[in-house]
């Protein structure tokens, strides 16, 4: 237990002394910075790296055999001979299998565009989340302010004999309620200013510009949506791999060619009566073919390999259909909070200045208590506050959307 309070107050500390130098940074710089020092997209550009090198690895050909013989081998007298055995593939064989190669590294090249695809709209969320925190720290800044004002206003009240310590109680109680969210809020910051970094991945810690954090917008409305093209392209390549395994796995059927050389000496005399000392050499060769006779394993082989096909093409068809469905739920989402925002900035913040005006205004002549003031002023408060979150939700819903019809 010990031991864990130490490391959070560890954490604590080197986040508090990161975050105290901190640079602001455009989203779009921040795409920038995360596309060069991100690590997991320096992981996926070795695998490309990887994928790339072993791309020509199609090429292997069978060892060389060379054996050697010693002994009576044409007659009662010692012979040498050695040969040299070497087999080869049909070119179906190679050329198969340097297409397996070659549609693996293109895949891999895509699944680099989709880790890229899917930290950009990573980055964009947390970005938001730092403007939304932005919007609600001046919220309660202004809420502990007012509060605070009230607080001060009950304390010289009470010292006059005009109200009672219930008064003074109450605005110590909202003051401190705002005092407690606000530091709060600075928490939340500090980890999501630690989770922006993290993506980041560079050496000088950054945090959000000043945006502005109600103008953002859907860029390419799509009433006919067919599915984000990055992640389809991904797809559609899994299926282009299973269809080049296939072949693959069929070319192994495919007969091999073996080339043998023979050299032997023949001591004593030969079949043309001339005697042959051990110096006088011999030469032949052997042309064969390797015919995969037993390749009922090698069937089975192929016969699951065309599963895997299916299995590729269904999860195209998920793929795309799980894309539509996104995109249409979350469109719904985004109308239904658009319709909230839009009467919070027509209407619910008009009437909440003008809740808080007529409150504090009515207060301060004596026309209504302290409790219907406080009443009336949390009421405000309330439709500003929900005016911030329900802009947040909407802009999420807007980066989701944005980011399934990216190209």
């Amino acid at each position: 237990m010990n031991q864990i309070i130490k490391i959070t107050i560890c954490f604590s500390v080197f986040i508090g002394i990161q975050m105290k130098a901190q640079t602001q940074i455009s989203l779009e710089t921040a795409y920038e910075k995360a596309f060069q020092n991100n690590l997991n997209l320096k992981s996926g550009q070795l695998r490309v790296d990887y994928q790339d090198k072993i791309r020509n690895s199609y090429a292997i050909v069978d060892p060389l055999n060379i054996s050697g013989e010693f002994g009576q081998i044409n007659s009662v007298y010692n012979d040498t001979k050695f040969s040299v055995n070497q087999t080869f593939r049909l070119p179906g064989f190679y050329k198969s299998h340097k297409q397996v190669l070659s549609e693996e590294w293109k895949n891999s090249m895509l699944s680099l565009d989709v880790q890229k695809w899917q930290l950009k709209r990573e980055i964009a969320l947390v970005y938001n989340e730092l403007n939304y925190q932005n919007e609600k720290e001046k919220l309660l800044i202004r809420t502990a302010s007012i509060y605070t004002n009230y607080y001060q206003r009950a304390e010289l009240r009470l010292k006059k004999g005009e109200s009672n310590i219930l008064e003074k109680t109450t605005a110590e109680n909202y003051r401190s309620q705002a005092e407690i969210q606000l530091e709060n809020l600075k928490k939340d910051r500090e980890v999501s200013l630690y989770q922006f970094n993290y993506l980041l991945n560079d050496k000088i810690i950054y945090k959000n510009e000043d945006s502005d954090f109600y103008q953002l917008n859907i860029k390419n409305q799509d009433l006919n949506y067919a599915g984000n093209p990055i992640v389809l392209k991904q797809l559609e390549q899994q299926k282009n791999i299973e269809l080049a395994k296939l072949n693959a796995e069929k070319s192994k059927l495919l007969p091999t060619i073996n080339l043998t050389y023979f050299n032997a000496s023949m001591y004593g005399n030969g079949a043309d009566d001339k005697f042959y000392n051990r110096s006088t050499r011999f030469n032949s060769g052997m042309i064969g073919v390797g015919i995969p006779l037993f390749n009922s394993a090698q069937k089975s082989v192929i016969e699951g390999q065309k599963i895997n096909e299916l299995i590729a093409e269904n999860n195209y068809e998920i793929g795309s259909r799980s894309l539509k469905n996104q995109y249409a739920m979350l469109f719904g989402e985004f109308e239904k909070l658009k319709s909230e925002t839009d009467y919070y900035k027509t209407s619910g913040l008009k009437n909440a200045e003008t809740i808080m005006k007529t409150a504090n205004r009515l207060y301060y002549e004596g026309e209504i208590n302290y409790l219907e003031w406080s009443i009336l002023i949390n009421q405000s408060l309330e439709v500003q506050n929900k005016l911030i979150d329900s802009q947040k939700m909407l802009n999420e819903k807007i980066i989701q959307l944005n980011s399934l019809t990216q190209q």
